[in-house]
């Protein structure tokens, strides 16, 4: 009995740390991202101390999207760090803050761009960039 309840206990915490803290994102080599994500439609090139300050504001999780020459940037509850969303249905583009802060020590420049391709959006700084992002909606959780 009491190695089921060890048993039992182990796989109630690994459920509990696998749906909170999730990791989303992941930093590439800014030349594979070019060539598997597809090419920049539009872009909009944000200072580090900007963005930094977004990041400070948003928590765990940041939703990015972008229009003419704007940011927009959300929190992971959809509430606003960084201009509006259009409509709640509006996708914006969600990534754990952990990851973007690392894109831009890896990176090393003072500017990061933010960019939108065929059926994503990017982050890149120098030579990485920071995709496998969620879109929201509809995976907003």
């Amino acid at each position: 009995m009491g190695l089921t309840k060890s048993l039992l206990f182990i796989l109630f915490l690994a459920a509990v740390t696998s749906s909170s803290g999730q990791v989303i994102g992941k930093i590439f080599n800014a030349e594979y991202a070019d060539q598997n994500f597809g090419d920049v439609i539009s872009y909009v090139e944000i200072d580090n101390v900007e963005l930094e300050n977004m990041l400070k504001n948003a928590g765990e999780y940041i939703m990015f999207n972008i229009d003419t020459k704007s940011v927009r940037a959300l929190d992971g509850n959809r509430t606003s760090v960084h201009g509006n969303a259009d409509s709640e249905n509006e996708v914006f583009y969600k990534m754990s803050t952990s990851q973007v802060e690392l894109l831009l020590e890896k990176g090393g420049q003072k500017n990061t761009t933010i960019e939108m391709r065929p059926e994503t959006l990017t982050l890149t700084n120098g030579e990485y960039t920071l995709e496998m992002s969620d879109p929201c909606p509809p995976v907003c959780d």
